[in-house]
This record gives C-alpha cells, sequence and structure tokens, in this order.
C-alpha cells in the first residue's frame, strides 16, 4: 500500500468537540464538485486495518472566510479514540495494491508524556 501525507493537525478543543478544521488550502484536495458546499467521503483507517470512516467535508457558504471542516462520522471517530485536544491525526492519499483509485486515509496518535519527554501512539 502507498501512501502519502495530506495534512497533519494537533486537535483543538473545537476539533474534538464539534468537528475537525481545516485549513482551506488543504481542502482543495477533497475536490468538492463545484456549486455544492459539502460532500461525504470515506476515510480507511491506518492503524485498524479494514475500518472505513465516513466524514463529511463541508464549508461555510455564508461567510466571506469559509473555514472548511470533517463532520458527519468524526464525532465518532473522535470518541472511539479516546482523542482529545493535544492529540494529533494525520490525513492520507491511499492506494491500495492492485487498485487504480485513491482513497483517503485517517491516522490517530495521542499525545503522552514520561518522564518530561513527549511521545505519540498510534491509536
Amino acid at each position: 500500500m502507498d501512501q502519502s501525507l495530506i495534512f497533519t493537525k494537533v486537535l483543538s478543543k473545537t476539533d474534538v468537540e464539534h468537528g475537525k478544521a481545516i485549513r482551506l488550502k488543504s481542502f482543495a484536495v477533497f475536490c468538492i464538485p463545484q456549486g455544492k458546499h459539502s460532500q461525504k467521503f470515506d476515510f480507511l483507517d491506518m492503524i485498524s486495518t479494514g475500518r472505513s470512516w465516513s466524514f463529511r467535508c463541508s464549508k461555510r457558504t455564508n461567510n466571506s472566510h469559509p473555514k472548511p471542516v470533517l463532520s458527519s462520522d468524526w464525532i465518532k471517530y473522535v470518541k472511539e479514540k479516546c482523542l482529545k485536544e493535544g492529540d494529533q491525526v494525520s490525513f492520507f492519499h491511499v492506494k491500495k495494491d492492485g487498485e487504480e483509485r485513491l482513497q483517503f486515509g485517517v491516522q490517530a496518535l495521542k499525545k503522552s508524556r514520561l518522564l518530561g519527554t513527549d511521545f505519540w501512539t498510534p491509536v
């Protein structure tokens, strides 16, 4: 399986309680058809092999500064992974061996501290 990183973000309180905010420049990779403001995408869980999550990617249409956000299964994903503010999530383009189409992937990392040193554990 080939994968390429799209972006990584340390989660904010808003990300874990309401929806995952996305930088506007990262929003372009989702290729939402012109005239639509949202679309659901399936994300392959890079840790739990075979598990898929359906996140809605959308941007505000009534704001001069649209801030894209992931919703739908996002909060369910956060709760199942026990994510909190300060944890990290990475998004990928994924191409499975023998398949032509690109998929999206998601990977969560929990922040831990041991003897004054931060380290990240995949969940």
